[in-house]
Order: C-alpha cells, then structure tokens, then sequence
C-alpha cells in the first residue's frame, strides 16, 4: 500500500510560520494574524525547533486566566519539548504519534535536526482523499470500459 510507504517529507509543506525563542507573545499574535495561520513553530538560531504555539495556548493559557500578554514571551506559553518527525520517516508511523500525543500538527526535521518543513492532519487527510479518489476513478473506469466492450 502506497500509503504505507509514503514519507512524511514527501507530503510537509516547506513554507512553515516560525518564531524565535524569546519573542514576545503578542509580537506571536500578531505574527499568526498576518500570516492567517493558527501555530507557529518556536526555533533556536540554528533553526531547530524547540517548541510549538498555537492560538489555542494563547486563548487557554494566557486569555482564559486573565494573564498579561504584554508581560509574557513565546517561550512561557509554548509546548515543548517538541515532538518532530523526520523526513524519511512513513506517515503511518508520523500519523500513529500525532495520534499519541494528541497532536494536529508535527514539524518535520532533516538528518541534522534542523526545519525543513511541517505536516498537519489536514495535509494527510487531503492526501488519503487524493487516493481514495483514485479508487473511485478506477471502479467507475472499469465499469465504463467493460460496458463500452461488453454491450
């Protein structure tokens, strides 16, 4: 099954929202609005990731308890330590421990550790749908055709 064999590389999305470690929060804020993404992925200078944000932190752990943003950096809210996947690595695999984690969104990582890109639930469901897709257009292929030759 190809699905099986699918690297998680093949399907992460190179363009990826990141931040700086030590940013202010709000600075994060902003930063998901003009970018209209819901995480940033928080990097070290050698572009390692060392942690995630999400709207969701920001609502749950800083807006909900009534916390000052202004007071607060990136690194007091975001979750760490971050869970990655590797690039060769199989999206069943990548998709078994986001699944764990409880997890929508996994950075990927080259051999060195450093962000190349990342993998949402959505980019694998678009994927599997694209096959499944595939399916449907090879049974109704196959219907037509034999109709076609077979009257």
């Amino acid at each position: 099954m190809r699905a099986r064999s699918m690297r998680i590389g093949d399907l992460a999305v190179q363009k990826v929202a990141t931040i700086p470690s030590g940013t202010p929060l709000l600075d994060c804020a902003k930063e998901m609005r003009s970018m209209h993404v819901g995480s940033l992925v928080v990097v070290d200078n050698d572009n390692k990731p060392i942690g995630m944000l999400t709207d969701r932190d920001i609502t749950i752990e800083v807006v909900a308890l009534e916390k000052d943003i202004a007071a607060l950096v990136v690194n007091d809210v975001m979750a760490q330590p971050v869970c990655v996947a590797h690039t060769g690595e199989g999206v069943v695999d990548a998709l078994a421990r986001m699944r764990g984690q409880g997890i929508r969104r996994l950075p990927v990582v080259d051999e060195e550790g450093k962000l190349c890109g990342i993998v949402t639930a959505s980019n694998i469901v678009e994927e599997i749908s694209a096959l499944l897709d595939s399916i449907v257009c090879s049974v109704k292929s196959s219907k037509t055709r034999e109709i076609a030759e077979r009257p």
